[in-house]
């Protein structure tokens, strides 16, 4: 006669996941950086550093992530594209980017220093120019075309809309390309809309896209460009002498920023 065997004990009841059917061992949370899943850049191998605000891009469009991958090897290559300041750009929240004027390339290149996707005022003209046309596509509702001959209504409805949403927004106060490469006087409207949204003014300055290509030229050639960026300047108030104000100190600091000296400043 066989000896009785104790009868057995029963497991513990396994702890259900809280992501995932029942049953299946607990896996992290998705939505803790912890998970190797949800760190950023995961999955991908990269030879060659990616670039700035790669990271942001995934999640946009492909016509744009495509874009500007292209454009951003295209500008280190010809034109050893450098970006002084990074830093003081804001990571989250609304902000005016306002910078000088000198060449077609300027809105193609700009964006390239920002650390996210930014919206963006431009000349209508742009949006009838063979190639900057698809480029205006890939930013979709945060290319706002800007008719210059008069006030755009439609346009600054637009900008204040993508500064309460947060954006950064680039704004060239000139009014147009600048014909012999000297700053001249800053319309007050950047300052106006960030007055309104309660954002800062950012100053940047572009050198070298007027050398790469010059009004009348129609293929850019390799001249480096650097973009400088400045001290954010605080919300301003809407009173004229406050819009005056700052925007006379963001004047100031990109004519300075344009007299520095090339190797001026931590280069990203």
């Amino acid at each position: 006669m066989r000896a009785l065997r104790p009868p057995r004990r029963a497991h513990p009841r396994r702890r259900e996941s809280r992501v995932g059917p029942p049953g299946r061992p607990a896996r992290a949370d998705p939505d803790r950086w912890g998970d190797p899943a949800r760190r950023p850049g995961a999955g991908i191998v990269a030879s060659r550093p990616v670039p700035p605000h790669a990271k942001g891009i995934l999640l946009d469009g492909i016509l744009y992530r495509a874009l500007y991958v292209a454009v951003w090897a295209f500008a280190r290559a010809l034109f050893r594209l450098t970006v002084i300041g990074a830093a003081r750009l804001p990571r989250t929240g609304a902000a005016v980017i306002v910078a000088n004027h000198i060449s077609w390339l300027d809105p193609i290149i700009l964006p390239l220093a920002m650390p996210r996707k930014p919206a963006f005022l431009a000349m209508e003209e742009l949006w009838r120019m063979r190639g900057v046309r698809l480029v205006m596509r890939a930013y979709g509702p945060l290319a706002i075309p800007l008719n210059r001959g008069g006030v755009d209504a439609t346009a600054l409805k637009r900008s204040l809309q993508a500064l309460r949403d947060g954006a950064l927004l680039i704004v060239f106060p000139e009014g147009g390309i600048s014909p012999d490469g000297r700053l001249r006087p800053f319309h007050r409207g950047a300052a106006l809309m960030a007055a309104r949204a309660r954002a800062p003014l950012v100053p940047v300055a572009i050198t070298g896209t007027a050398d790469a290509l010059p009004l009348g030229r129609i293929m850019p050639r390799r001249r480096p460009v650097i973009v400088r960026i400045g001290i954010p300047i605080p919300p301003p108030g809407q009173e004229r002498e406050d819009l005056e104000r700052a925007t006379e100190a963001a004047a100031a600091q990109i004519a300075a920023m344009r007299q520095a000296p090339q190797g001026d400043g931590p280069r990203r």
